[in-house]
């Protein structure tokens, strides 16, 4: 009876202290995992240059360089100003609008006779874009963003001082203009603003 009682004490003392917080010897593992950093894109814009030229078709020296606050325009006349446009978009998802806006109004006599067109040209000089006395807009995607719809231009990724882009803006003096209407007259075209937004 005695070894009886003592296997009884043994194995209540052993449940006792499997059910009061014994311990169990499971296997287990752990690993670092690096935090990462995550980094902002940009958006950015600058004129590099600009320019105007005498673009009739009839002369023969055509296109060529004028100063615009001494040249005097006639009926048939075409000029152009040409701004050199220098854009960064960073950002894998990146796409932006560029566009020519606050301008496209001719004030003064002068504008009567004249007509306006806006356009963006890339780096070699195509066309990508046309607009009227509104302005114009083009929509650029960075060169990260790896899916871009469709009528989206890539763009560069920094502003480094080289044109990407050529807002032109291009006026006309009607030939049509009869007599001697409109001597010696004058129109400015309003301020206008390169911007880029962000459309994405």
């Amino acid at each position: 009876m005695k070894k009886q009682t003592l296997g009884i004490i043994a194995g209540a003392a052993g449940a006792a202290l499997l059910l009061g917080g014994g311990t169990f010897a499971l296997w287990s593992d752990s690993a670092e995992a690096d935090g990462g950093q995550i980094t902002a894109g940009n958006l950015d814009v600058a004129v590099t240059d600009s320019g105007s030229q005498d673009i009739s078709a009839d002369r023969a020296d055509s296109p060529h360089a004028i100063d615009l606050a001494t040249f005097k325009i006639i009926p048939g006349d075409t000029v152009q100003g040409k701004y050199g446009v220098d854009v960064g978009l960073e950002g894998d998802n990146m796409v932006a609008k560029l566009k020519l806006a606050g301008g496209g109004e001719l004030e003064g006599a002068l504008a009567e006779g004249l007509s306006l067109k806006y356009t963006v040209e890339d780096a070699s000089g195509k066309e990508i874009a046309s607009g009227d006395n509104a302005g114009v807009e083009v929509t650029l995607v960075s060169p990260d963003n790896t899916a871009p719809g469709s009528n989206q231009v890539a763009a560069g990724t920094a502003v480094d001082g080289t044109a990407d882009f050529n807002v032109v803006v291009t006026a006309e003096f009607d030939k049509s203009t009869p007599n001697r209407e409109l001597v010696q007259q004058q129109a400015a075209l309003a301020g206008s603003t390169i911007q880029l937004n962000q459309d994405r």
